[in-house]
């Protein structure tokens, strides 16, 4: 069914004149010598204009084939649920019947989807006129809607009442019913892989005891969504020849069984890769046979993601050469377990970028995405630079689907449309741990990573427990400068009662701003410059430090920090694979009632997965020393405890006064053992058990009959960690190993969101 915009589109696309003469009962359109008069009667809401708009041919001589035409051509809108065509002399007499034009649409029964998202829906499919076609169009969309969230027995039925005017009001009648369920999932034919592992691949689940929070409902399109899911996987193993279908039971009460049958075929080896250079230029075969001269593919496993390695090595190559313009044509050979790759490089005709068109972001704002692209209007395009395109976009973390496509328009132009699909980037957190020198620590916070669109973030964190309260206000725009560099403004306030380990109080305003950046591979940089007011209060002056009672009271200073970072974490929250290090530099000014510091710190932490097991390793180490002499607070010095030292509570672990006041070190070296076993596999939220061992001390430059307690710590335990869908998860039970009797214990954490990796 053509609109009004479609026709007329049309028109102007075939570059089509059609001057009109209008009177009140008929028009006349002239043609070769001739003039032929149309009639046009039974009209009530559609245009003349629009109806001769369909007729895209001027006849030459009027027959009865013309006619016919006509007829189809009027029958092809859509508009008109009878036509009659009479031929009179030199006029066409064309008598229509109308379908109902939908003047208003109401919705009952419908609980899961509001008015408003169906009247959207409706919108969206123009859905105006009232006919069968229109109707059969508009109530399987519903359907597949409803389907996506399990509603695979919902009931729809429609009614109208018709004016004079011929204007429809359509009643929609919604009976869901009851969301359909998936009872189990099983795997035929598979020899090779196990169907647990298999599980994990698919996003159709099965709700269990151990999978109390799983989605198990039945949606066919995610079914036949987990088949490319599980091909792909296959495929990246090696399985080239992987067949898969699946069948589905109804079981009871609204429960189906799936089944996928696998035909798993062999893995197939890489042996060879060739090449085939087209462009006439010699300097490709040089660097290619430069870069390749050792097959050093040769017996890797053949897979899509080694083939798309090569495929970029190639294009990065070719880059270099000094062509712009060429495609690489990708063949593959498969015999007896062997796959040979031959690429074929050929050089191609200029193409420019003509539109870039973006939708679906109904929320974020064009220019964030644009600004991710390193190509733009009038730009040279190249194919292969899609796949990087799309990246860039999905790190933004705004978008739960991002995918791109070119559309040529002529030899040498493309558009590119960039096709979205929005995520909730608000999100709530919430943690809880309990210890013996804090008591319960409860956190919250509310962050919002794209306020208005903007890709500017905005976070609000409170801290609370018995001892410490903590409030900050955080924003970050994350494309500073129009540079791919965050900038941070924040405000935070503290309030810390460290009465119970150094006699003192102590409240905090902290004004900052931020810079980080990335500026290498996997390497960052961050800087940031803070103003702070201290308020000290001492709580116990029979068991004070000197250094607090010499400076309490308030007093302000700036603060610098800097910090390079290298990461190749899988995830910052669960990590399972990668590396991390850190060095972090802070510089405290002199005030005049304190003298200033430097800290220095480095943390490294590896991560490695061995069959659903990981095992990891973290340590660090720092050194801080006074800009005038030793006298620097016990809360910018080291302590060991909590994280870093599980089985001891937050400064439960360093030098003390007399061995009730504890004063912090200027030294410090912690290492911490972890390896957490598969427990249960729990689909996408799996279950480990983890042992663990941790050492650590904390020590000063100088000693001192006042500083005591400069000795190893060393601690063991174990825990459960997992991830649900409102963040990881910790259970930490710590036992110290050696301590002394004045040691502050925590022997048991717990926590959401921030777990001890």
């Amino acid at each position: 069914m053509r609109t009004l915009n479609n026709i007329l589109r049309s028109i102007l696309n075939k570059k089509i004149i059609v001057i009109f003469f209008l009177s009140l009962f008929s028009i006349t359109i002239h043609a070769t010598e001739n003039s032929y008069e149309f009639e046009i009667y039974g009209n009530q809401n559609t245009d003349k204009e629009v109806i001769l708009s369909i007729i895209d041919e001027i006849p030459d001589n009027i027959s009865d084939d013309y006619s016919n035409y006509l007829l189809t051509q009027l029958n092809k809108s859509g508009l008109f649920k009878d036509i009659k065509i009479k031929i009179e002399d030199n006029k066409f007499l064309i008598d229509v019947v109308e379908f109902p034009v939908i003047q208003k649409i109401y919705f009952e029964g419908n609980n899961r989807l509001k008015d408003e998202e169906l009247s959207q829906i409706a919108k969206e499919l123009n859905f105006k006129i009232f006919n069968d076609d229109n109707i059969k169009i508009f109530i399987n969309e519903l359907k597949n809607i409803y389907s996506s969230f399990g509603y695979n027995d919902v009931k729809i039925s429609l009614n109208k009442n018709i004016s004079n005017q011929n204007l429809a009001t359509v009643y929609i009648d919604i009976i869901e019913n009851k969301i359909t369920k998936i009872k189990s999932i099983k795997f035929r034919g598979n020899a090779i892989i196990v169907s647990e592992d298999l599980n994990e691949v698919i996003k159709s689940k099965v709700k269990t005891l151990t999978n109390l929070f799983a989605n198990n409902n039945f949606k066919p399109l995610q079914v036949d969504t987990d088949k490319q899911r599980l091909k792909r996987f296959y495929k990246e193993k090696g399985y080239a020849d992987i067949e898969i279908n699946y069948e589905i039971e109804f079981f009871d009460n609204n429960f189906f069984v799936i089944f996928f049958n696998i035909n798993e075929g062999i893995s197939y080896k890489l042996q060879y890769v060739t090449f085939s250079n087209n462009t006439k230029n010699e300097n490709i075969d040089i660097l290619l046979n430069d870069y390749f001269i050792i097959n050093k593919y040769q017996n890797n496993i053949y897979n899509t993601s080694i083939a798309e390695s090569i495929e970029k090595e190639i294009s990065n190559l070719i880059k270099t050469s000094g062509i712009k313009f060429f495609e690489i044509n990708k063949r593959v050979k498969l015999t007896e377990g062997n796959a040979d790759l031959l690429f074929e490089i050929n050089a191609t005709d200029p193409i420019y970028v003509n539109n870039i068109n973006i939708n679906g972001n109904t929320r974020t704002l064009d220019y964030v995405i644009r600004r991710e692209l390193e190509i733009t209007e009038g730009d040279a395009f190249l194919t292969s630079e899609l796949k990087n395109m799309t990246k860039k976009i999905q790190s933004l973390g705004f978008f739960e689907e991002v995918y791109i496509e070119k559309k040529s328009i002529n030899d040498d132009l493309v558009d590119i449309d960039i096709n979205i699909k929005e995520n909730q980037t608000g999100t709530f957190t919430a943690g809880a741990s309990f210890g013996t020198l804090d008591g319960v620590t409860l956190v919250t916070g509310l962050n919002e990573s794209n306020i208005g669109g903007t890709g500017r973030s905005l976070e609000l964190m409170i801290n609370n427990s018995e001892n410490n309260n903590e409030y900050t206000f955080k924003t970050t725009d994350k494309f500073f400068l129009n540079r791919d560099m965050d900038l941070s403004l924040g405000l935070t306030y503290k309030e810390r009662d460290y009465s119970k380990s150094s006699s003192y109080e102590l409240d905090k305003y902290q004004f900052y701003t931020g810079l980080s950046y990335k500026f290498a591979n996997n390497l960052y940089h961050s800087v940031s410059l803070s103003y702070e007011l201290d308020d000290i209060l001492v709580t116990d002056p029979s068991t004070v430090s000197s250094t607090i009672k010499n400076v309490q009271g308030g007093s302000a200073k700036f603060v610098l920090e800097n910090g390079i970072s290298y990461s190749t974490l899988n995830s910052f929250l669960f990590p399972r694979n990668g590396n991390f290090i850190k060095f972090s530099n802070t510089i405290e000014s002199p005030s005049s009632s304190k003298n200033g510091y430097v800290k220095n710190t480095i943390t490294f932490k590896t991560f490695k997965e061995f069959s659903k097991d990981i095992a990891s390793f973290q340590a660090m180490a720092g050194n801080i020393f006074s800009l005038r002499n030793t006298d620097i607070l016990p809360n910018n010095k080291y302590s060991l405890g909590g994280r870093w030292l599980r089985g001891f509570d937050n400064f439960g672990v360093g030098p003390r006064n007399s061995r009730t006041s504890y004063v912090g070190g200027n030294n410090i070296l912690a290492t911490k053992i972890d390896y957490s076993k598969l427990l249960l596999k729990n689909d996408d939220n799996p279950i480990y058990f983890n042992i663990f061992n941790d050492i650590g001390i904390v020590w000063n430059n100088k000693t001192s009959p006042t500083y005591m307690d400069e000795k190893v710590r060393s601690s063991a335990g174990f825990g459960l960690k997992f991830y649900s869908f409102i963040g990881p998860i910790a259970f930490t039970w710590g036992f110290p190993i050696e301590d002394e009797s004045y040691d502050i214990k925590r022997m048991f954490t717990f926590s959401i969101g921030n777990i001890n990796w």
